[in-house]
């Protein structure tokens, strides 16, 4: 069976169409750990636009990932104070009380939620905190889980695969991070306008975890599909995604 989330086969195309975060994201971590001189961990950090991002306002960033090739890409672009591991999030290879920040870009749904909260848990400092964020469409599709895929993509991929299996049984809540030992948990949502271009979404759906369950055949027929369709949905050349913000603010 065909699983989602080896990100090891498209890490080429999640370097060149997955793209950062808007600048409001990165001020709400901000106000959340205003230290400059913290000590943050970017788990599941992928190709580490986000450890980058990061390490441009904290004195020291290391980013962990399991995909070898994934640390592999992020690597290249590495600024002087970031540093790149291959780890399992559920087995950190860092010493207790080791950082003052954890951050989770649009990964921590593919964790085992409790080996991995109680790994975070260990490396943060006892001030330490964590942040969890991610962004889905707000458009719901029915027999579809919040995520970010359009639509149109949606059901041209029921159209190869019958049942399109979850990134994890259980929803991110509160009650994921409380029981393994945190104190204090908010949550932020606020909306946004996403805007690609026609090669942009394009690109950004093959860099999709759900890629990963066709075959090649599958995958060229998959594309096809959505090259043919994808201009219904352009608003002068663009296509523009009705987007939520989903920000977890979690401490010890």
């Amino acid at each position: 069976m065909r699983t989602r989330n080896n990100f090891s086969k498209i890490a080429s195309v999640y370097a060149k169409y997955r793209r950062d975060y808007i600048d409001r994201v990165y001020d709400l971590i901000y106000s959340f750990c205003p230290d400059k001189e913290s000590d943050v961990l970017d788990v599941g950090c992928g190709t580490g636009f986000v450890t980058n991002h990061l390490a441009h306002y904290y004195k020291y960033v290391t980013g962990v990932d399991k995909s070898r090739e994934m640390i592999k890409v992020a690597q290249k672009s590495a600024l002087g104070n970031t540093h790149f591991v291959v780890a399992s999030i559920e087995q950190l290879p860092f010493e207790n009380n080791s950082f003052n920040l954890v951050t989770a870009g649009a990964a921590y749904h593919w964790f085992d939620y409790d080996k991995a909260g109680k790994e975070i848990l260990r490396v943060l400092k006892n001030e330490g905190k964590l942040c969890v964020f991610w962004k889905y469409s707000s458009i719901k599709i029915e027999g579809y889980a919040p995520g970010y895929l359009p639509q149109f993509a949606v059901e041209n991929l029921r159209h190869l695969v019958k049942d399109i299996p979850h990134t994890n049984k259980e929803e991110i809540s509160k009650e994921v991070f409380l029981r393994t030992g945190f104190a204090k948990v908010d949550v932020k949502e606020f909306d946004f306008d996403d805007v690609y271009s026609k090669e942009e979404i394009l690109g950004y759906i093959q860099s999709h975890s759900t890629f990963n369950l066709l075959g090649d055949e599958q995958k060229e027929e998959y594309k096809k599909l959505n090259e043919a369709c994808v201009n219904e949905y352009l608003i002068d050349g663009k296509f523009i995604y009705k987007a939520t913000m989903q920000m977890w603010f979690v401490e010890k």
